[in-house]
């Protein structure tokens, strides 16, 4: 059925309203003020002229007293689906207005409430009210929350799953293709550059000024919005807001030492050890964005009782702990296993969780970051992470290269040294110095030997690998050896 929206009041809500709807639906504006019809640009005189038959859409502009039965009852008709919308700026022209189009049988009736004293009336006259200063106030909230950037209300879940940012001369994604950005549970759903709506693809790059609508979880897209508008260093977010251990054979001192170290000299809000023998305790609601600067360094902790890995339930009683980082101790893998190529705890740890895992050496604070990269496509997911928890924490960055030797490989002097040159970019971008070493020979061997003088070495691997004797999980081998702390990202098939 074909739909008439009837609007009375036609300032700047009732003109504004009108535009949008004019391609989809046959609008009514009534206005009975003169200065009003000048200075919209919208409304004409129609004089006695009827409204618009069935099928006709666009605006219509009708000078008359929207308070009027006669004047709503000549605008409804029976065989159009009618809705009646009240902008004026008195609530007792609303409230008439609308009392009148409810009863002459427009559905919905919707009016824009000026005071609160008069939303009592409102509902009695089951008229939908829309408290302005409620709603402007909700907005300026939710945008001073998130720094500027504009959040809808009430959509979805209402909590914010889609927010525009405004891209700054500091952003780190600027120039850079939208498919290198590995996003986590969001996405880059549209971009505004000037009057112009560009649907982003892979290849799409982004530049200042453009405004940037993403959508995704909106436990993390605020912090996701900020890092991308900024730059700000968010870890252990956009993974998730809490540090959290996995202490399997009982209380672990060292551990949760280690996991206070990062938690306090991170972003993270809770700290949560989860051991055996622990009790459940409530986790702490996230810091609101305007006050966590301020807490850094003090994070509300608490427990939670851990299940065996092998358990059912151990995966779901994990993600209750909203994790950005799960923090455990090296895992060996048993001769059998090492023999038959069979995989370990470990990358079954890795792969069912969708967050960085921590094997935990002690080697805190974490100053001296080493990022191994081979010229693959896990380079950057790698090295965004390494150069986030570098700034976050203060540190330093060195990145090592181990190639066949070069009688082997036939490779050139430039082409040994291409593999870096992403991570030298994206260095630049950050602001983060960066060391560079090259070696020929065992990977493996050559990173054991760096750790000797790193805090923490930053990997990334595939989900579901295999680890054999001529195909290596590389990562998980240098967790189980390494003298310093490993932290492994896990790639997934459908980031």
């Amino acid at each position: 059925m074909e739909t008439r929206v009837v609007i009375v009041g036609a300032g700047g809500i009732g003109c504004e309203l009108a535009t949008r709807l004019m391609a989809k639906h046959q609008v009514i504006l009534v206005e009975n003020r003169d200065p009003c019809a000048v200075e919209s640009g919208v409304l004409v005189d129609p004089a006695k002229e009827l409204p618009k038959k069935a099928g006709e859409r666009g605006i219509l502009g009708y000078r008359a007293d929207g308070t009027s039965r006669l004047v709503l009852q000549s605008l409804f008709d029976r065989e159009l689906h009618c809705a009646l919308v009240v902008v004026a700026g008195d609530d007792e022209i609303n409230l008439e207005s609308g009392r009148l189009g409810r009863e002459l049988g427009f559905d919905p009736v919707i009016a824009v409430q000026h005071d609160r004293e008069h939303l009592e009336a409102y509902r009695q006259a089951n008229i939908t009210a829309l408290d302005r200063t409620r709603l402007l106030a909700d907005v300026v909230e939710r945008s001073l929350r998130q720094h500027g950037a504009v959040v809808p209300s009430g959509i979805g879940l209402g909590l914010g799953e889609l927010v525009e940012i405004r891209l700054v001369r500091t952003s780190p994604v600027l120039g850079r293709p939208l498919k290198r950005l590995a996003p986590f549970r969001w996405r880059v759903a549209a971009v505004f550059r000037g009057e112009e709506l560009i649907v982003p693809t892979g290849e799409t790059t982004l530049a200042v000024d453009d405004r940037v609508l993403l959508v995704g979880d909106p436990r993390i897209l605020r912090t996701v919005a900020e890092y991308l508008r900024l730059g700000t260093p968010q870890f252990p977010q956009p993974f998730g807001p809490n540090v959290v251990t996995c202490e399997f054979s009982g209380s672990d001192e060292k551990l949760m030492a280690e996991a206070a170290a990062l938690a306090c000299a991170s972003g993270a809000y809770n700290l949560r050890r989860g051991a055996p023998d622990a009790e459940d305790t409530e986790l702490v609601d996230e810091i609101e964005p305007l006050t966590a600067p301020l807490c850094k360094g003090d994070v509300a902790r608490g427990t939670f009782s851990l299940l065996p890995l092998d358990h059912q339930e151990f995966w779901s009683r994990i993600k209750k702990q909203r994790p950005g980082v799960v923090m455990v101790r090296a895992i060996r893998r048993s001769l059998a296993a090492r023999a038959l190529g069979l995989r370990g705890d470990d990358a079954e740890l890795c792969d069912r969780l969708p967050v960085p895992v921590v094997f935990a050496r002690g080697s805190t604070p974490y100053k001296r970051i080493l990022l191994p990269v081979s010229g693959s496509d896990l380079d950057i997911p790698s090295a965004e992470m390494a150069i986030d928890i570098t700034r976050q924490l203060g540190g330093s960055l060195t990145a090592v290269n181990v190639d066949l030797p070069r009688y082997i490989s036939g490779l050139s002097e430039e082409a040994i040294h291409q593999e870096v040159v992403p991570i030298r970019k994206l260095c630049e971008l950050y602001e983060v110095p960066l060391t560079y070493r090259h070696h020929e020979g065992n990977p493996v061997r050559h990173i054991l030997a760096e750790c000797q003088h790193h805090d923490l070495v930053v990997m990334t691997r595939r989900m579901m690998r295999r680890d054999t004797f001529f195909d290596p999980d590389v990562a998980l081998r240098i967790a189980r050896r390494a003298p310093c702390s490993v932290i492994v990202l896990t790639h997934r098939p459908e980031e």
